[in-house]
């Protein structure tokens, strides 16, 4: 089972200035073996630095993905508790 979640992408740094867009993305819980706080987003949210339409409030989780011999990371929106709740859903069958 995948569950959506919002990342936030680095735009490219063509410029001084990088910019960031948000996409969904969709995840297999069982490849996520790290989830961590990402204050550095949280910062560059309350500078204006991120897309307007995120509240000042948010706060942002680092995701660490098993690809087999490496990692991959990727920063999506939502306080870490949040994210594992998301994560270790599970499918509920009601017994009648």
């Amino acid at each position: 089972m995948l569950i959506k979640l919002t990342e936030v992408c680095n735009g490219g740094a063509t410029t001084m200035r990088q910019t960031y867009t948000l996409r969904e993305v969709f995840i297999n819980p069982e490849h996520v073996v790290m989830v961590r706080e990402e204050s550095r987003m949280k910062k560059l949210n309350e500078q204006g630095m991120l897309p307007s339409e995120l509240n000042k409030d948010h706060r942002f989780s680092k995701l660490i993905i098993n690809r087999g011999h490496t990692g991959s990371e990727i920063v999506v929106v939502g306080a870490p508790d949040i994210i594992e709740a998301a994560l270790n859903k599970t499918k509920q069958i009601l017994k009648g």
